[in-house]
């Protein structure tokens, strides 16, 4: 995964659900400077995708919790 396709993310170019989140771990342990701009790139794109996951397990559990 190249870093241009998490620019695209964060500027909300792509929705979250086509970054392959596996992928990002992977990135996360290739960037581990915290004071690198990849680090940071990688983990806010982080920070997305695992937030839209827990938003649509929130809704899901909200929709099912009043049927």
């Amino acid at each position: 995964m190249h870093l241009s396709l998490l620019q695209a993310l964060i500027r909300n170019e792509v929705p979250p659900q086509t970054i392959d989140i596996q992928q990002l771990f992977e990135m996360s342990e290739k960037y581990q400077d915290p004071l690198s701009s990849e680090y940071k790139l990688v983990e806010l794109a982080l920070n997305i995708v695992l937030g839209s996951y827990l938003e649509k397990a929130h809704k899901l559990l909200w929709a099912t919790e009043y049927e």
